[in-house]
């Protein structure tokens, strides 16, 4: 009997290392370990428990051994247990059901040390237990190997039942045959189970695989030996193929150019066994067409052989976007032609040490503006893509055409060296121009302002160069018609200096670097002080004094002459009550005054309120306007002379006789004074001279005019000029502009 159930416990422990081995092969799958220790423990209990039992039951040896036999049958039903809950899906706490298996134990060992079969009877009744339970969880919902599995167990529960029964000691032949067959049936039943549900798990991750990777939009190839030997349907689409060609070697899908280095990828991951390259680039359709991939190229062992698998990602598309970009960003929309991007990379090529010398022609089309505001902006974009295409037609070999701005256009011309070769590219570009270019139903005639600087002689970078044919362009379009002018070392410094006054203007009227200078007004006769005009001058610190006819027409340009005008008039408000409150006979100061200033219709108000604001009378301040701005601005000027005039202010018509003013404008203005410019005085006494200066002075007694003489620097001009009827003298013969100190000083001694 003992050498049967030896036999039996034997084939239950090599199905139970059976089933371990298994589990390490399936490591995801832990229900097949468990089941695999529940038959080595089971075979260990019956072996002691029943198998080698010690004939003498009351000995601590039969004490030890039975104790080890319950707890290995009793852990061997846990793993069953845990086995079948897992292969469920069902969770399974050890730290939750150990003291329940322990309490088993406990009970069982406390009835066989009281009575040995008495241990038996629980201990079937436990496992039976338990078989019935894994049964009950396998067969719910199971399909038919997992519902013969739960049989199986049903019937190891019936036989755990049959051995008290049949023996009291559980030691029947029968129970132990049936035993035998019974797990060996149930062990190879649970190997099965297992090795289908590995099965089934394998093929359900494979498919997960091929799904991903069949539909996957990124192209996957694998190459062994220079050949595609698999390719997924996104690698076949990207490279036009209806199937795999293994004929088709892969350098076939490369240009020339890209075959080395896919070569050396090949040849460095084949011999590091591992790793991966990134790359990108153009690739060839099957129909020779060109598509831009991106992938990875990475070893692998394919089918045991040395591969690469290659994944890739067609990214044509995002390139053409790019380059569509990039050509957006370097060509002008309008014209085609590239753009100011383009010109200044281009020239920096071109500028690096050592390169020869080239010519830069900045061409900017006349009176363009003309064009868009007679005709329209479509007409005149039309006329610009007239000009760019005739002018890129006539390029010469090498040259660059580019348009920089609205009507700009820039070329870069190789292989000139001097001046001559410069302007002579010049006035071929004019020479283009000479046909009229036909617009719409219009015959446009066009002339070009062009400017020349020379690499390296006008300038060593390309912004340098740029800056050079710029600013020669502008001292052509100054000129009369269609110019081309050399760049020549002094206009730079010219139009620095025009640029570093403009931008100082502003910060020196708020510092209030500006002062005022008096030249004094005498009246014709007795030649008595009868007032003073105030000519402003900028004291700049540090550089000294700057001629007003440098930053006048700065400020006119800019606009700051408003806020300069504004400050001439505080400024003269103030000096005119200083000289009040310290006493003085205070004559009349004239300032003079932008026509800008009357763009702001409360300009007289304001003058006004800060005479009043100062205590002055008005008649102690005169304003001066030019011919040519009270011509310009009438509609402006007019009204607020007016009400200057009304208020009491004196109005001066300076420079009379420069402009174009007629009789009845003089009529029409709200003047007190009219000025004789100095080039009508200087020819004085000229008979020809006098009979224009007469005439003025008959045309302004009649209006009622007090008549000035500026620029009366001789004692014959001074006597010629009030023996014709002035009625006051301005010039260095009888006083220089002064400071105000000397100005008033000047007022103390006057009689």
């Amino acid at each position: 009997m003992t050498g049967l159930l030896l036999i039996s416990t034997s084939l239950i422990t090599m199905l139970g290392v059976t089933l371990l081995a298994l589990a390490r092969l399936e490591p995801g799958h832990p229900h097949i370990s468990d089941w695999g220790w529940s038959h080595v423990l089971l075979a260990l209990g019956l072996t002691l428990g029943v198998a080698l039992v010690p004939a003498d039951t009351a000995s601590l040896p039969y004490r030890v051994q039975a104790t080890v036999a319950t707890a290995c049958v009793i852990a061997s039903l846990a793993l069953q247990l845990a086995g079948a809950a897992r292969y469920r899906g069902q969770p399974w706490r050890w730290r939750r059901n150990a003291p329940v298996f322990a309490a088993l134990l406990v009970a069982i060992l406390a009835l066989a040390l009281l009575e040995q079969r008495y241990g038996v009877v629980a201990a079937a009744f436990v496992l039976t237990g338990g078989a019935w339970l894994a049964a009950a969880w396998l067969w719910r919902d199971g399909s038919r190997s997992e519902r013969f599995v739960a049989g199986c167990f049903v019937a190891s529960g019936a036989v755990h039942l049959s051995g008290p029964l049949l023996d009291p000691l559980a030691r029947s032949t029968l129970t132990h045959v049936a035993g035998t067959y019974v797990q060996m049936t149930l062990a190879m039943a649970l190997i099965l189970l297992s090795v289908r549900r590995a099965h089934h798990e394998t093929e359900r991750v494979n498919a997960r695989l091929r799904q991903l990777y069949e539909q996957s939009m990124q192209g996957l190839i694998v190459v062994r030996e220079g050949r595609a030997v698999y390719a997924n349907p996104a690698a076949l689409q990207i490279f036009g193929l209806a199937r795999l060609d293994g004929e088709r070697p892969i350098e076939a899908g490369m240009a020339p150019a890209d075959v080395e280095a896919f070569r050396a990828r090949c040849a460095q991951l084949m011999a590091q066994r591992g790793g991966h390259i990134a790359w990108e680039g153009e690739r060839l359709r099957r129909d020779g067409s060109a598509v831009y991939l991106r992938g990875i190229t990475s070893y692998i062992e394919w089918e045991g052989d040395p591969s690469l698998l290659v994944l890739m990602l067609d990214d044509t598309e995002r390139q053409r976007a790019i380059e569509a970009l990039r050509r957006q960003a370097l060509h002008d929309e309008l014209t085609d032609l590239p753009n100011r991007h383009a010109a200044l990379d281009r020239l920096a090529e071109l500028t690096a040490p050592g390169s020869p010398g080239f010519a830069l022609l900045s061409a900017d089309v006349d009176r363009f503006q003309l064009v868009n505001e007679s005709l329209g902006h479509e007409t005149g974009d039309a006329l610009l893509q007239a000009i760019a295409r005739r002018l890129g037609d006539a390029l010469p070999p090498g040259a660059l055409l580019a348009r920089l701005g609205e009507d700009q256009f820039l070329l870069l011309q190789p292989g000139v060296d001097d001046d001559a070769a410069a302007l002579l590219a010049g006035q071929r570009l004019l020479a283009q121009m000479n046909a009229p270019f036909a617009v719409g139903h219009r015959a446009l005639y066009v002339h070009l302002s062009v400017g020349v600087a020379r690499y390296p002689a006008h300038g060593e970078s390309g912004a340098a160069l740029l800056r050079a044919a710029d600013i020669a362009m502008h001292q052509a379009k100054q000129q009369a018609g269609a110019a081309v002018v050399a760049y020549r070392a002094g206009m730079a410094a010219g139009a620095g200096d025009l640029l570093e006054i403009e931008q100082a203007l502003a910060a020196a009227i708020e510092r209030e670097e500006f002062q005022l200078d008096y030249q004094p007004k005498y009246g014709a006769g007795l030649r008595r002080l009868a007032g003073f005009e105030a000519l402003v001058r900028w004291q700049r610190p540090g550089q000294g004094r700057v001629s007003p006819a440098d930053f006048i027409p700065a400020a006119e340009r800019t606009g700051q002459i408003v806020a300069l005008g504004a400050l001439i008039v505080r400024q003269a408000m103030r000096q005119l009550r200083d000289w009040q409150q310290q006493g003085l006979a205070v004559l009349p100061v004239a300032v003079n005054v932008s026509p800008l200033q009357f763009e702001d219709t409360g300009f007289a108000d304001w003058v006004l309120a800060l005479v009043q604001a100062h205590g002055l009378a008005p008649a102690l301040l005169e304003v001066e306007i030019t011919e040519t701005a009270a011509m310009t601005h009438m509609e402006r000027v007019l009204p607020q002379l007016a009400r200057l005039r009304e208020a009491g202010v004196g109005v001066a018509f300076d420079d009379f006789g420069t402009g174009q003013s007629s009789l009845t404008l003089l009529r029409r203005l709200p003047i007190s004074t009219l000025k004789l410019d100095r080039s009508m005085v200087e020819p004085l006494p000229e008979p020809s001279a006098g009979a224009v200066v007469r005439a003025a002075c008959v045309v302004a007694e009649a209006l009622g005019l007090a008549i000035v003489a500026e620029g009366v620097e001789t004692e014959a001009q001074a006597g010629e000029a009030e023996r014709l009827g002035c009625t006051h003298l301005q010039g260095w013969l009888l006083g220089r502009p002064l400071a105000a100190d000397a100005a008033g000083a000047l007022l103390v001694s006057a009689p």
